[in-house]
This record gives structure tokens, sequence and C-alpha cells, in this order.
């Protein structure tokens, strides 16, 4: 239970941390320490597949700059690849889609149909 509640506070504390940043008119992404986004990136992938399960369309991952992917939803006919940081994936990741810095790739209705989703628990 303990690292469960580990992973959650991990994720949540960097989430809500972020939403303050972002909340002033001139906020810029941050460069987090190398450990940190790390842990972010493999605490993401552990939890991604619960956060897609209701998305209509299939959806990959991947973390610039490495180009490590996850597959967040398994392939239907419309795919849409989202691109950008550890922090800035989990950011859209956790509902914070307009805040987020990634780039995302499909078709475009694929696209618009991953932006009115909901994502999460």
């Amino acid at each position: 239970i303990d690292s469960v509640a580990d992973a959650a506070n991990t994720i949540e504390f960097f989430v809500h941390l972020e939403d303050v940043r972002r909340a002033t008119p001139d906020w810029k992404p941050r460069e987090l320490d190398p450990e940190l986004d790390d842990e972010i990136w493999r605490r993401l992938r552990a939890g991604v597949k619960l956060l897609f399960r209701k998305v209509p369309v299939g959806v990959t991952l991947v973390r610039a700059p490495q180009q490590l992917t996850v597959v967040a939803k398994a392939a239907t006919p419309q795919m849409v690849t989202v691109t950008g940081t550890a922090g800035e994936l989990t950011m859209f990741c956790y509902g914070r889609k307009d805040a987020a810095k990634v780039e995302l790739h499909g078709d475009a209705a694929a696209v618009e149909r991953l932006h009115r989703a909901d994502l999460g628990v």
C-alpha cells in the first residue's frame, strides 16, 4: 500500500505544483532534475492505461528527447501520438491538456476526439 500511495503522491504533488506555477501569465516549462524526470515517467507509464481506458482513439506517448514510448491506449482505426517531456506528458494525461506543452500527431478528427475525451480514473 505504501508504494501505491507514494506513486500517487509523487504525481499528485507534481501536477498540483505545476498548476500553481502555470497560473501566472509568464510561466515557462522548467527543466526537471533528471531523477525526478525519470521517476515521473516511470510512474506515468505504470498508470497510463487506466487514465486512457475511456479514450475513443489509440494513443502512444513519446517521451522527448529520449524517444521512449508507451502505448496508452491500444491501436484503433484512429491513432494519436503525444510527444513531450515526462512532466508535460503527465500534465496532459492528468487533464491539463491546454496547459501541457506537447505535440499531437495524427488525423485531425482523432486529435479532436482525444482533446474532447475525459482522461483519468
